[in-house]
């Protein structure tokens, strides 16, 4: 049966290097998917990630949060949403052909994350929570210099929001190592508990 390994986090929270270094660690290929690789599947003129519009797609709206700062909300259009419902569709789809995965996911607050434990109830799958402070965010984001800046911020709040996982981890904190180790464990006890979902 399918293992699964869902990874929720913000943007520059060092997602897509856990779910790159969980795929080298196990003895058994992990398929990486998430909704970046349903984006690079896009037109890339049906979205606009410069703060432009995009009626069909994916784009940044301008906003300021509660203390002044300015900040960059994701907006999605009917394609963008359409899209954004199918990822969950072809994850089933490989899962129900016995194809373990890792999912990196951004996905906002507890109403998000349940409707993937809903679409995912008949599945074993980890729920992991990928925390980093939002000053090391911004420094990220400010670094790698493809994101918005405000957009880390702005996910910041909203990402983790009530949200029950079955671990979290640290990547500013912890080495990658650590991380890789600590999801590896949990994942063995409870498929060996039978406990998923």
């Amino acid at each position: 049966m399918s293992k699964i390994i869902y990874l929720n986090g913000p943007s520059s929270s060092g997602k897509t290097t856990i779910a790159k270094a969980l795929q080298d660690s196990f003895s058994e290929p992990y398929l990486h998917i998430g909704i970046d690789k349903m984006i690079g599947f896009m037109p890339a003129k049906v979205n606009d990630w410069q703060g432009g519009e995009a009626p069909l797609g994916f784009s940044w709206k301008k906003d300021m949060d509660s203390t002044g700062n300015p900040i960059y909300n994701i907006q999605a259009g009917p394609f963008a949403k359409k899209i954004t419902r199918s990822l969950k569709d072809i994850t089933i789809l490989l899962a129900s052909q016995n194809y373990y995965l890792i999912i990196d996911d951004i996905a906002f607050g507890t109403i998000e994350v349940d409707e993937w434990k809903q679409a995912l109830k008949d599945y074993n799958v980890l729920y992991v929570g990928v925390v980093t402070p939002l000053n090391v965010l911004e420094e990220r984001e400010h670094s790698r210099g493809d994101r918005m800046k405000g957009s880390a911020r702005s996910q910041y709040f909203k990402v983790h929001d009530n949200v029950a996982y079955d671990i979290e981890i640290e990547t500013h904190r912890n080495s990658l190592k650590d991380n890789i180790l600590k999801t590896q464990k949990a994942l063995s006890e409870k498929f060996s508990k039978g406990s998923f979902n």
